[in-house]
C-alpha cells in the first residue's frame, strides 16, 4: 500500500538513480531510461497481482493514525532505515503515509 510513494521518495531525492533503472529493466522494461520508469513497471506488477487496489482504510486504519504509525515504524524497524539509499526522517515518513492512504 506504501510501496509507490516510498520509492517515489527516493525517485525524487536522486539517492540511486541507477539502481531504478536497472530494477524496472529487470521488471520487463527493457528500454528504462529514467528513474521513475521503476514506478511505471512497479504499478504494472501490482496490477498483475491484483494488489494495486489495496486500502489504509480497507484495513480500518484512520488517517489520524498515520503519525503513530510512522512512530512504531521507526521504533521497530529502525535498523532497517539505515539500509535506505538516504535518510528518511519520522516527517518524510509520515508523508509517505499520507500520499499513500486512501
Amino acid at each position: 500500500m506504501i510501496s509507490k510513494e516510498y520509492y517515489q521518495y527516493f525517485i525524487d531525492k536522486h539517492a540511486c538513480d541507477d539502481r531504478f533503472i536497472r530494477m524496472a529493466k529487470t521488471l520487463g522494461m527493457q528500454d528504462a531510461k529514467k528513474p521513475q520508469d521503476f514506478i511505471t513497471m512497479l504499478v504494472k506488477l501490482q496490477e498483475t497481482c491484483r494488489v494495486a487496489d489495496l486500502k489504509m482504510s480497507g484495513y480500518g486504519i484512520q488517517k489520524s493514525e498515520l503519525e503513530k504509525m510512522a512512530t512504531n515504524a521507526r521504533k521497530t524497524m529502525g535498523g532497517l532505515f539505515m539500509c535506505d539509499p538516504c535518510p528518511l526522517s519520522h516527517e518524510d515518513c509520515v508523508k509517505i503515509y499520507e500520499k499513500s492512504y486512501k
